[in-house]
């Protein structure tokens, strides 16, 4: 069998989509599936080839895909495609009806809001199991695919399914997770006052820890600005091994994208913010299930949000008794089989 996955990434949209598949690519190929990629632009392709994948670059507009369907077509005749993972939210009815016309398709969806007609759905997002699809799908007179919905589909890196024990240290350990764009400049903001806290003699157990995404334009601020007190800041960027990584943490703070996910699977306790629409049903789920804290919308309110991640850290690191209650619930929500239990529907598609 042989699947092309369609993902893009950039500095307006980050890494997110591409990562997910990647996951989903990997639980593929270990059940001898042949994948590949195709993308709008380069800027995922380093990444995604790193991981063993050949990749198709348009050089398109990636919130165009009507201009990419013959390049999309004529790779799916020549490569002989079964079906096709589809994965931006640029995509629409008339380009899944194209692809619908020479093999299967596959949509990962974020919103609910539309009827597509595909194959699978997949929206593995915490309130996936409550949008109405049936509904959607009946009122847009569309088939109803195959629904995979619910944590239990989230498509994590195969890594996470093992345990990993938390490494200790000596310092309250809190990682800053932006996402691959950082666009309302979080990192550089909080930092600036994790700073100005540290000099006034504030959160004295604490050390943050900053994920760099590929694409933040603040990358020279932040590492002018994370050696003002040595040792209370660490940078990391291009990280291969995740879980090992997160391993290392006793709280995070990140926005609501793939990475709460990763977070759920090792148990750390959380405070979610907003920075972008996509994230919002996220941000808004975890906040009603009190699953996680929330500090609120980044493009909102960034010093209301600023204020609470300090708080967030100031509190979880004086009271372990909270840390553990919130990484129980946080263990709650999935196991880390989801690209698993994706790969095995897919591969057992019938024409």
């Amino acid at each position: 069998m042989k699947v092309l996955v369609r993902a893009d990434a950039n500095k307006i949209i980050a890494m997110g989509h591409v990562m997910r598949c990647l996951s989903i690519a990997d639980a593929l190929s270990d059940k001898g599936v042949l994948v590949s990629f195709a993308c709008a632009s380069t800027d995922p392709k380093a990444l995604i080839e790193s991981r063993g994948y050949k990749v198709t670059v348009f050089n398109s507009d990636y919130q165009k895909m009507d201009e990419e369907l013959p390049q999309m077509e004529e790779l799916i005749k020549k490569e002989g495609i079964d079906l096709v993972i589809v994965d931006t939210y640029s995509a629409y009815e008339g380009y899944f009806e194209k692809l619908n016309e020479i093999t299967k398709t596959a949509y990962v969806d974020d919103y609910g809001k539309n009827a597509f007609s595909v194959d699978y759905l997949i929206n593995y997002n915490a309130y996936g199991e409550y949008i109405p699809y049936e509904e959607i799908y009946k009122k847009a007179a569309v088939k109803l695919p195959k629904l995979l919905l619910g944590p239990m589909y989230a498509p994590l890196r195969r890594d996470f399914q093992k345990k990993h024990e938390r490494i200790k240290s000596d310092m309250f350990e809190v990682l800053l997770s932006t996402g691959g764009a950082d666009a309302t400049h979080v990192a550089i903001t909080l930092l600036r006052r994790f700073n100005k806290e540290i000099e006034a003699g504030n959160l004295e157990k604490v050390r943050l820890n900053i994920l760099v995404g590929p694409f933040n334009g603040d990358k020279e601020a932040i590492m002018d600005e994370s050696v003002t007190f040595p040792g209370r800041v660490n940078l990391y960027s291009d990280i291969t091994d995740m879980p090992g990584f997160l391993s290392r943490f006793d709280a995070a703070m990140s926005a609501a994208g793939s990475t709460t996910y990763e977070l759920c699977s090792m148990g750390i306790p959380t405070m979610l913010f907003c920075t972008a629409d996509n994230q919002a049903q996220i941000f808004e789920a975890f906040k009603k299930n009190g699953l996680m804290m929330t500090a609120g919308f980044t493009d909102k309110e960034m010093e209301t949000v600023t204020d609470r991640l300090v708080d967030f850290m100031g509190i979880m690191s004086a009271n372990a008794d909270l840390c553990e209650e919130y990484s129980k619930k946080a263990l709650q929500v999935t196991d880390a089989l989801g690209a698993i239990r994706i790969a095995d529907n897919i591969i057992n598609i019938r024409a």
